[in-house]
């Protein structure tokens, strides 16, 4: 892999953690604090490198491995949480087709009788 190639694939990574975690606090500000604290470099040095500021030296190795780590946990937490979210959901999914089954059933009688009455028949 190229080192441009690699450059480019950390900036991303670090984008998205920036990204999630402005998404959390609801500051792009504290975001860069919070991330930079968990790699292990400064708030100037986050906002530059995802600036392409030309005057930002690119990640050392021990930078990299940090951004790397902080984006697999990120991964991991999203996954976890997006298993959660469908567990969650199937189990509303499931209460909801309980009490529908229940009203599709106790419909078609009430329509069933109402019919009947209306045929002159008893229910």
């Amino acid at each position: 892999m190229s080192a441009a190639a690699l450059t480019s694939i950390t900036r991303s990574a670090l984008g998205a953690l920036v990204d999630r975690e402005e998404r959390r606090t609801g500051s792009r500000m504290v975001a860069y604090e919070i991330v930079a604290q968990t790699i292990g470099a400064s708030a100037s040095w986050v906002r530059a490198f995802l600036g392409k500021s030309e005057g930002v030296k690119e990640p050392r190795i021990t930078l990299f491995q940090n951004i790397r780590a902080s984006y697999e946990n990120l991964c991991s937490r999203v996954e976890q949480e997006n298993r959660a979210d469908e567990l969650r959901l199937k189990l509303i999914k499931g209460e909801i087709d309980a009490v529908t089954q229940g009203f599709d059933a106790q419909g078609l009688r009430q329509n069933e009788n109402v019919v009947g009455r209306f045929l002159g028949k008893d229910p």
